[in-house]
């Protein structure tokens, strides 16, 4: 039998519907600009819940504010939607907030938890007759209906994976490549497990440094066509210094705190790295919140309240697939735009790809978008350049000899 896909479509020349194509793998390399549906096509009087920790304060509190207001300002966007969702707390106790909206005589979809733990809580909650959920998290297992929607950092690294296996050199063979990552950072472990990974050829080195020590790092490299850099966003034009810089002589992509730090952004100009669409192209994100009848109080089209706000957006357009047809049904999603990345689903829930954009730190330190003929053109002239010193080299050689 031939799985079928829910999918909202890329490109929206019209009002947009809720098609069923035939599913498959999202295509490899990043994404364009997103360009969502006029509408998410909800079920008509469709009830929404969101299961957020809205008394949370500080980072946690901040973090809920922004998915919020990324979810009203595409709900405030679509005409034919209007209904606004209750919301429930989960800061005491997610089991307790889910069962209370999940037992009413017609529940609602439910959008959230949003910690991890919650979402395990919610889980073990849940059984064949739970109303359609999709979570801002993942949970340790799956479930029928629950989907599981998350920002995992190994998305970065994937995504710089599949850009270098689409690449080629001078003699139409892969790149080698090098990981640069810290060794003293679960984080970077996790990073480096997921870009060798994804891999087609395994990297050439696997360079490990010590947070605030990268030291020289530029020897470790010198054999690599193509450098992928995990670092934190106060450790990135360090790390970037301690490969060369601009100079290194090969191109280096970052996993997309690099481009979070602005004040040291001149010291990394020529970097690419990867990141949400939405922060990619920010003059985009700054363009639909202008275009929105809700302004956010802060500043979201930035750092991780940038992917955040993002997030919420996505969740909206998410929830309308999820509705149509994700309770209980084993029905893979494709959200092939979103302001997150390039989304796709299995049928059991779990995200099976989340594809994100590339970006370029330019000489005056100012983000923006690249496409992948940038990067092929940076490796390219990196590859001349290498093969003219070769050639230099050799001939200052015979000069000595003869």
């Amino acid at each position: 039998m031939t799985m079928q896909t829910l999918k909202l479509p890329a490109r929206a020349l019209a009002p947009a519907i809720l098609a069923l194509t035939v599913g498959g793998c999202a295509n490899l390399g990043t994404q364009g600009e997103p360009v969502l549906p006029k509408t998410a096509k909800y079920p008509k009087d469709q009830a929404v819940a969101l299961l957020l920790p809205t008394s949370a304060e500080g980072r946690l509190g901040a973090a809920v504010d922004a998915i919020e207001a990324g979810y009203s300002a595409a709900l405030m966007r679509d005409p034919q939607f209007s209904r606004k969702p209750i919301t429930q707390d989960t800061g005491s106790d997610a089991r307790a907030a889910y069962e209370k909206v999940a037992k009413t005589a017609q529940p609602p979809l439910i959008i959230g938890p949003l910690l991890k733990n919650d979402v395990n809580a919610v889980a073990e909650a849940r059984t064949a007759s739970s109303p359609a959920m999709l979570a801002l998290n993942e949970a340790n297992q799956s479930r029928a209906g629950m989907y599981q929607f998350a920002l995992a950092p190994e998305d970065e690294a994937k995504t710089a994976a599949r850009l270098i296996n689409g690449l080629r050199d001078a003699g139409g063979r892969p790149l080698s490549t090098a990981i640069v990552y810290p060794s003293d950072d679960p984080w970077g472990e996790r990073m480096r497990s997921a870009f060798v990974g994804a891999l087609d050829e395994g990297p050439s080195a696997e360079v490990a440094y010590t947070s605030g020590q990268p030291g020289n790092l530029g020897a470790k490299i010198e054999a690599a066509d193509i450098v992928f850099m995990v670092a934190r966003p106060k450790e990135a034009a360090g790390v970037y210094t301690a490969l060369g810089g601009s100079t290194a002589g090969v191109p280096v992509i970052a996993s997309s705190h690099a481009a979070d730090n602005k004040s040291d952004a001149a010291d990394k100009a020529g970097l690419f790295y990867v990141d949400v669409p939405w922060l990619v192209n920010q003059d985009m994100a700054r363009e639909y919140i202008a275009r929105s009848p809700d302004k956010p109080k802060s500043d979201h089209t930035k750092g991780e309240l940038g992917r955040l706000y993002a997030m919420g957006i996505d969740a909206y357009y998410l929830g309308a697939l999820v509705a149509n047809g994700g309770s209980g049904a084993g029905t893979p999603l494709q959200l092939p735009a979103g302001m997150t990345g390039d989304l796709s689903f299995t049928n059991t829930g779990r995200m099976m790809s989340r594809r994100l954009s590339l970006g370029r730190i330019g000489a005056s330190g100012v983000t923006g978008p690249a496409t992948t003929e940038d990067l092929a053109a940076a490796v390219k002239a990196a590859d001349t350049a290498k093969a003219a010193e070769a050639s230099a080299s050799a001939a200052n050689a015979r000069r000595i000899q003869g």
